[in-house]
């Protein structure tokens, strides 16, 4: 049976109402001497009283509890398992919710039978909702939310500007990856990506692409955009070929780090023959042979700022949506180096 006031106000002889300004500095209009207070601290220990955070948030009408949900397009999350992008991600978030003494729950997928129940039954304060396929119905979701919320991965409009968001600088990120290779002598540049994977951010890499590659004054044709598929049959068949490239520029680490796997079974050599560099940049990156080079989106940055902007967006219902855009960075690696020199001459 749980201890309550009443059980302490007994105990230390005094009102309810003294234990509580005691206990939980409520009750302000009332004065509680030094050895009432140490009084009433004693009976609590006595008794082992434990503070009913249930009741406590019910009362204050908070939960002290952020959701971070998925939005259609993405697999089911995975911490320690290849490029590691959620477990970076999510790292950020909680470091965030930690600072406001807030907790996590992680909903991979929408909970209930109708989808739109977690995000309109009052379980969270406010959500993080990590989407890169901004559908109709991830619209009509986030439309029938109580709650705030702040969406990563996605521009203002993609959502219809009611919510704030966080995304990488995609244009910048991808700005990098292609003068590193131009400086290093190469010309012949592809993009690969997966066809049967695109969203809102890899479609954004890929018009980067052709940009940067057209401020070189090298426009890329169609043959300079790979489309492979999830099952890589694509990928193997183009590296079998003898690839007419020196660099590839990939969509995502995953994909790199596939190309980085298969190419000594078709005796192409990383990066003396083929340069590759990936996009996002975690502690995977490192454990490949050779290591990848690869454009740093900031996830960690990404989350903690998400969760601070949600914090705002909760102390200030009726705050203005704010769009975040963080810049990227290039880690070079092994997986990148000259231009083999049939391109050079």
């Amino acid at each position: 049976m749980s201890v309550t006031l009443k059980d302490v106000a007994k105990l230390a002889q005094v009102s309810p109402i003294v234990v509580s300004r005691v206990l939980h500095n409520k009750a302000e209009g009332v004065r509680v001497s030094d050895a009432t207070a140490e009084r009433v601290r004693q009976a609590a220990a006595e008794l082992n009283y434990k503070v009913n955070i249930w009741a406590r948030n019910f009362r204050a009408q908070q939960t002290m509890m952020l959701g971070v949900l998925n939005g259609m397009g993405f697999d089911r999350p995975r911490f320690n398992d290849g490029p590691r992008y959620f477990a970076t991600l999510m790292d950020g978030i909680v470091d965030g919710a930690f600072r406001h003494s807030y907790s996590v729950a992680l909903c991979p997928q929408l909970l209930g039978d109708d989808p739109s129940e977690a995000v309109t039954d009052g379980r969270f304060d406010g959500l993080v909702w990590y989407s890169i396929t901004p559908t109709d119905a991830n619209r009509a979701t986030l439309a029938a939310c109580r709650c705030p919320v702040v969406i990563v991965h996605a521009l203002s409009g993609q959502y219809g500007g009611k919510h704030p968001t966080v995304i990488c600088d995609n244009f910048q990120g991808i700005g990098l990856g292609v003068d590193h290779l131009y400086e290093l002598g190469h010309r012949k540049i592809a993009f690969m990506i997966e066809g049967d994977a695109m969203n809102v951010e890899s479609e954004a890499r890929l018009a980067a692409f052709k940009s940067h590659m057209a401020r070189h004054d090298l426009p890329p044709a169609e043959t300079d955009i790979i489309d492979v598929r999830k099952d890589r049959e694509a990928l193997k068949s183009y590296l079998s070929n003898k690839p007419p490239h020196t660099a590839l520029m990939v969509h995502a680490d995953g994909l790199a780090a596939d190309i980085i796997r298969f190419a000594p079974k078709y005796g192409i050599r990383v990066p003396e023959d083929l340069s590759v560099i990936g996009f996002d940049s975690t502690e995977f990156c490192d454990e490949l042979k050779p290591a990848l080079t690869s454009i740093s989106q900031p996830l960690f940055e990404m989350g903690n700022r998400a969760t601070d902007l949600l914090m705002k967006a909760i102390s200030e219902p009726n705050i203005d949506p704010v769009e975040l855009v963080l810049p990227c960075g290039l880690d070079v690696r092994g997986s990148t180096g000259p231009a083999r020199q049939t391109e050079l001459s």
